[in-house]
């Protein structure tokens, strides 16, 4: 017994053009591939970027970026290279990054229970002025699809002097850049 069996003709052409996207559709990045990344400059923008203190608490600066993850389970990567300034040198400068998630409490992002020494901490002796650049680099997990605001916080350890995380006149920025992680079964 002969069977025969009847496709619809179709150009393979458009076809292919059906699977060629003018932008990669977000379900379709491979776990470590890049979703989104968002960045704010400040570029030589006077003394509205920065930011002093005297406190051995920690207080916010104006370097703040904001990321709405596309994938509540992604790795989110903060990047900023603010100037500091130091006027004076027995104490530590900490700089630490804060975060918000849909406009809650701001909290120290690695470990929100403990803020200890921030992500950098520095000191220098014999000077009585110092002006800085300090990369600021950490990962973040903020397991949300809602609105994450990533603030850079700083303090003097010992209170007794003047820092300043931003500078006049020089260009400063801040990115957030979401990676892609593990696929979630409802996303195939």
């Amino acid at each position: 017994m002969t069977v025969r069996a009847n496709k619809p003709a179709f150009n393979v052409r458009e076809k292919l053009k059906e699977l060629e996207y003018d932008y990669l559709p977000y379900e379709k990045i491979q776990p470590g591939g890049v979703v989104q990344m968002i960045s704010k400059e400040w570029p030589h923008s006077g003394s509205s970027n920065e930011s002093e203190t005297s406190s051995s608490s920690y207080q916010p600066t104006n370097f703040v970026i904001t990321i709405y993850p596309k994938f509540a389970d992604s790795l989110i990567r903060i990047t900023t290279n603010p100037n500091t300034k130091n006027n004076g040198g027995s104490n530590y400068h900490n700089l630490a990054i804060y975060r918000r998630i849909n406009d809650g409490p701001w909290e120290y992002a690695p470990n929100p229970s403990s803020p200890s020494n921030g992500l950098v901490t520095y000191r220098f002796n014999g000077l009585s002025l110092m002006y800085d650049n300090v990369p600021l680099d950490m990962f973040d997990k903020p397991n949300t699809t809602g609105k994450v605001d990533y603030k850079v916080y700083h303090r003097n350890s010992g209170g007794n002097y003047t820092v300043r995380v931003g500078e006049n006149g020089a260009y400063e920025y801040m990115s957030a850049t979401e990676i892609r992680q593990g696929i979630l079964e409802d996303a195939e």
